[in-house]
């Protein structure tokens, strides 16, 4: 059977978990905030914040945004189940926009005005032209679960140049991956405080009371990634590019295999 994805790993990752192992941090420490130094670096955005999975970067990106009862949170027919779910996670309706059959992402005409927020999911890495959106949502979440190293005119998905934040994933059949993990991309120092604190309990602490001293503000979740999830995906991060250029080729070779059959193939990525 041919495997829908399997990862890469080699010595250089494992190398960088020991180094996690044989130090005093397995979480919250040093290596994740590294992850995120060069994940924001890598994709030229301010603050990237990661967490456990990539269905809590969602919920933690509606819920920061502060979507909830009341709200309709438009997304794709064409996605994983948390693209809408995580409208149900904040008490939000989520309605679905029907696709362009030759990009498989959501048809951007099609997305109603009267919308609260727009999940504008990037399928199969493809990204969703947003600079072409009629009209703009109070919120645009970018879902590029799939999409880590895809380009557009406006630079790299995750740059947020037309949203307020962009999720990932990195499970093993994403561009990279951490194990289990993602991340929540924004230019927004307020949106970066609350996803900080709604993936550790809502917590806030104020060493200007105490060094011990912190609160709990709001409701959160333990959404935190591991040091050992963070240092791999460090690592899986220097080899981006291969990865990216690897997927290429073998989507070249089953297009060349396929194309004289009568099959619908998936549409081939612009430049």
């Amino acid at each position: 059977m041919i495997p829908y994805g399997r990862q890469s790993v080699d010595e250089g990752d494992i190398e960088a978990i020991v180094r996690v192992l044989r130090g005093d941090w397995l979480t919250q420490g040093p290596f994740v905030e590294e992850f995120e130094e060069e994940l924001a670096s890598y994709l030229g955005v301010k603050h990237a914040v990661a967490v456990a999975n990539g269905t809590a970067a969602l919920h933690a990106a509606v819920a920061a945004a502060g979507l909830g009862t009341g709200d309709v949170i438009a997304t794709s027919t064409l996605s994983f189940s948390a693209s809408a779910a995580c409208a149900l996670y904040v008490g939000a309706k989520p309605v679905f926009v029907d696709i362009d059959p030759a990009t498989l992402n959501l048809d951007l005409s099609r997305v109603p005005e009267n919308m609260d927020a727009l999940i504008a999911v990037h399928y199969s890495g493809l990204p969703a032209d947003l600079s072409r959106l009629p009209s703009r949502p109070r919120v645009v979440i970018e879902d590029a679960a799939q999409a880590l190293g895809a380009m557009t005119p406006d630079g790299p998905v995750g740059n947020c140049a037309h949203s307020d934040m962009c999720t990932f994933s990195f499970h093993p059949v994403k561009s990279i991956t951490t194990g289990e993990g993602g991340a929540i991309t924004t230019n927004s120092d307020e949106l970066a405080d609350r996803l900080r604190r709604f993936r550790n309990h809502g917590i806030t602490r104020k060493p200007e009371v105490a060094p011990w001293y912190f609160e709990v503000e709001e409701l959160g979740y333990n959404y935190r990634i591991t040091d050992i999830h963070a240092a791999l995906g460090t690592s899986q991060l220097a080899r981006i590019e291969d990865f990216i250029a690897r997927r290429h080729e073998l989507a070249t070779n089953y297009h060349q295999a396929l194309r004289e059959l009568p099959l619908l193939l998936p549409p081939v990525a612009p430049p």
